[in-house]
């Protein structure tokens, strides 16, 4: 799959080393040391035979769609990438441990703009750095690993608490929720039925449930920084669908306004109006979190129907807040935009 070749391969077809490095950037994707991705079938003459080691044209589409004219490749795709650079890697030792942004890429969790291009490992005796890994001194419990295929990584409760240290708090909170999230109903697939046709009753008292079996444990293995992930680890909850609700939820958080509320069914009388993204029930205050990008994904339809809903709620009493995504990140932006429309929330912050 990916068709991911060695330099072995390549001379093995008589493709050398000079031609191998005019190959990268062109049909050749270096990933790591000694190994490709060979993403496009090649008209120059020089790489001819590098198209005889393609099994996987479906890789080769998909790089196709996925990068621009000018050569830009999107964000999906630079993930995808990193998934292969760290699952290729050839020189991993039996007690590395891949940890940290490396980890989180494998395990699907939100990262926004993270570091690319660089393998994080943990060794229990050994310190290294490469131009493809960087290898750290760190004893991982065994409790807080698991293997997928070759792969000795953190597991992914563990994985959300080391982004602390690495990424910063913020990063490290939307992992948690998705984290969290997955455990609650299993699936991203069961998470996002969920939100389609309504959240369980019983979902934060199986989110504590959660909390207790897996996540509160694993805090207490934690060598240091447990004071830190504790306090970062009471906010967290399962019903953030996108990772713009994490970082607005972890703002209201640092802003500390109590009487927020995720994913708030509406109603008016028997029937059912919307359900909104945060909702200040005690000051009828709502916040809509990014909701200009999914009109791309779903259209004028969906851009109408919520326009409905966004006048019938007005006429209810609610005052509306509604954010972009850059504004859920800055926390600056969005106490501003919150406390300029809806000043009454200042009374509501704890001391």
């Amino acid at each position: 799959m990916y068709n991911i070749v060695r330099t072995r391969q390549l001379n093995a077809q008589g493709v050398l080393s000079r031609a191998i490095r005019s190959a990268v950037g062109c049909c050749l994707l270096k990933l790591t040391h000694g190994m490709y991705s060979i993403v496009a079938r090649c008209q120059n003459p020089r790489h001819s035979r590098i198209g005889n080691l393609i099994s996987d044209d479906a890789w080769i589409e998909q790089v196709g769609a996925q990068t621009d004219a000018s050569g830009r490749k999107s964000f999906t795709l630079l993930d995808t990438i990193e998934k292969l650079r760290v699952a290729s890697y050839p020189l991993y030792r039996n007690d590395d441990v891949v940890c940290g942004v490396s980890a989180a890429y494998i395990h699907d969790l939100p990262l926004y703009r993270p570091p690319r291009g660089l393998i994080h490992v943990a060794n229990p005796s050994l310190r290294w750095k490469s131009n493809d890994l960087s290898r750290t001194t760190k004893s991982i419990p065994a409790e807080d690993t698991v293997h997928i295929g070759k792969l000795a990584l953190t597991a992914p409760v563990r994985t959300a608490f080391d982004l602390i240290g690495q990424l910063g708090e913020p990063e490290a909170f939307a992992a948690l929720e998705r984290v969290l999230r997955k455990a609650v109903f299993g699936s991203d697939i069961n998470a996002d039925n969920a939100a389609r046709f309504g959240y369980p009753k019983n979902t934060e008292l199986m989110a504590r449930a959660k909390m207790e079996e897996s996540f509160v444990p694993a805090l207490r293995r934690l060598s240091k920084g447990q004071t830190r992930a504790e306090r970062l680890l009471v906010g967290v909850g399962p019903l953030s669908e996108s990772y713009a609700e994490s970082r607005c939820g972890y703002n209201l958080a640092l802003l500390k306004i109590e009487g927020f509320d995720q994913q708030v069914d509406v109603f008016d009388g028997s029937r059912h109006i919307a359900r909104v993204d945060f909702m200040h029930r005690e000051t009828k205050t709502i916040i809509l979190v990014d909701g200009v990008t999914k009109y791309v994904d779903h259209g004028f339809s969906l851009m109408r129907k919520e326009s409905a809903q966004y006048n019938r709620l007005i006429a209810m009493g609610y005052r509306i807040i509604r954010l972009s995504f850059d504004e859920t990140l800055d926390l600056e932006a969005l106490a501003t935009k919150l406390f300029g429309q809806a000043p009454w929330l200042r009374a509501a912050r704890s001391r």
